[in-house]
């Protein structure tokens, strides 16, 4: 039994004296502690030179090194004296959060190149634009977009250069084209430029590609009843404007007339007759030679 406690007692004096000798060991190590930004002057932002995480290179006892890790640690950089513009920050290492069992052999960056500028707002107006691919036969009419300005926030120095800015619509119609097409489209701005609304409606409009052509018709002439008629010409020749792809073959004259139009009142003699013209969907009438049909009535 004596044995025993002997052996325990010994047992613990070693584990203690193994404590003591390895808690006075020391040794270096690299410590990475966050940097977490305090009193933010209103209104500035960093635009360039911060850094998330500094690193410490330190020298202590072993076994308080070994506890860092555990350790939420973070160096608190003081922004209140910041100005607008580049200017140099140190990291003081009298500020890190460590006891003074530690010696600070070094730190990484030891100081801080910012560009502080001003966080301000302005009102700019949009440009719709389209850049999808599109049959040949069709063009582009319109695009417009809704609203047509927005408010942008962002630094001074940026925002300054910005008047405007596009919104793309990118879609493709290759086959089937609408005569129109919405969508909600996003702004095309650097990230740190926020806008708002961030999205916007553009609206394109589509219709099928035109040209002018003449053409040569026979002229329909109905005979009153009880008149005969007689006409200076039996054709007529009409400048219509019409989609290109309507006139690549013939079947469009299929659906065009011309015909004498004779007033209500018929009396035997000789007049200018006005005739009617009868177009294909999609076509509109631009010119008629000649304007009026020299016509004689005769009684039967």
């Amino acid at each position: 039994m004596k044995n025993w406690q002997t052996m325990l007692l010994a047992l613990a004096l070693a584990i203690f004296t193994w404590f003591l000798v390895t808690g006075r060991e020391v040794i270096e190590t690299w410590v990475e502690m966050p940097l977490v930004m305090t009193n933010p002057p209103e209104g500035l932002i960093i635009e360039e030179g911060m850094v998330e995480k500094i690193q410490v290179r330190l020298r202590g006892p072993k076994g308080l090194v070994g506890s860092l890790s555990s350790q939420n640690l973070s160096y608190p950089l003081d922004v209140s004296k910041l100005n607008i513009g580049q200017q140099v920050v140190e990291i003081d290492s009298s500020k890190l959060p460590l006891s003074q069992a530690y010696e600070i052999i070094e730190v990484k960056p030891n100081r801080l190149k910012l560009l502080v500028d001003r966080r301000t707002a302005k009102t700019i107006t949009l440009e719709a634009a389209w850049a999808g691919e599109l049959n040949p036969d069709y063009e582009l009419r319109e695009i417009v977009v809704t609203p047509d300005t927005v408010q942008i926030q962002g630094p001074a120095t940026k925002l300054r250069k910005i008047e405007s800015t596009k919104v793309v619509m990118e879609e493709d119609f290759l086959d089937k084209v609408p005569a129109s097409w919405a969508e909600d489209v996003g702004l095309e701005l650097s990230e740190e430029i926020k806008a708002s609304p961030g999205q916007v409606r553009v609206e394109a409009f589509f219709g099928p590609k035109t040209r002018e052509i003449w053409v040569k018709l026979p002229l329909t002439v109905v005979e009153p009843a009880g008149y005969k008629v007689s006409v200076a010409q039996d054709y007529v020749r009409l400048l219509i404007e019409g989609p290109i792809a309507l006139f690549r073959n013939n079947e469009y004259r299929q659906d065009m007339t011309a015909t004498l139009v004779f007033n209500e009142k018929k009396a035997a003699g000789q007049f200018d007759l006005d005739y009617k013209v009868v177009l294909p969907d999609g076509c509109r009438l631009v010119k008629k030679n000649p304007e009026s049909i020299s016509t004689t009535l005769d009684k039967k």
